[in-house]
Parts: C-alpha cells; sequence; structure tokens
C-alpha cells in the first residue's frame, strides 16, 4: 500500500474513532452484549458463545481501526522524514 493510502485511510479511521456519535453508539453496543450476557442463564451456552462472539468482533473493529490510525500516522512521520531528508540533500547539493 502506497504512503499516500496508509495516510487517507489512518485519516478516515481517526474520523470514525472520533466521532462522538459513534463512540457512543460502539459502547451502547458494547454494553448492551455485556448486560445481555450477564443476565442470561448459564445453561444457554449457545446464547452466550453468539454473544462472546458480537463482543468480540466489536473489539476485533475497534482495533482494526486504531491499527489503521497508527499506520497512518506513522505514514505522516514517515513522509515528512523524506521530505526532510530531500530539502537537506537539495541544500547540501545547491552548497557545493
Amino acid at each position: 500500500m502506497k504512503i499516500e493510502e496508509r495516510i487517507y485511510n489512518g485519516d478516515r479511521a481517526r474520523e470514525v474513532l472520533e466521532n462522538e456519535a459513534f463512540a457512543q453508539a460502539f459502547a451502547d453496543l458494547k454494553e448492551e452484549i455485556t448486560q445481555q450476557w450477564q443476565h442470561s442463564p448459564s445453561r444457554d451456552t449457545e446464547g452466550r458463545e453468539k454473544l462472546w462472539l458480537m463482543l468480540s468482533l466489536s473489539n476485533k473493529l475497534e482495533l482494526i481501526l486504531k491499527s489503521s490510525l497508527e499506520t497512518g500516522t506513522l505514514a505522516k512521520l514517515e513522509l515528512e522524514h523524506q521530505r526532510t531528508l530531500a530539502q537537506r540533500a537539495k541544500a547540501f547539493l545547491g552548497q557545493s
């Protein structure tokens, strides 16, 4: 994936993670799943397993978004570093 694509994806992930409506919906979803699991009978193994899978999936989605955000942040730093090196090289060659 190109550096520009990593930056773009990271910026989109930041928009989602910092969106108050999304954050609240995500928290509400996790809370609802947890409440359903806590109030489910222990003999309902299949139902409890489905709730656990739903919670695991929501956690995985959050981790994927955070990873994309971090990748984009690192890509921005990498791009800035490349630009700095290019400017230094240009200045050095201009002095020679």
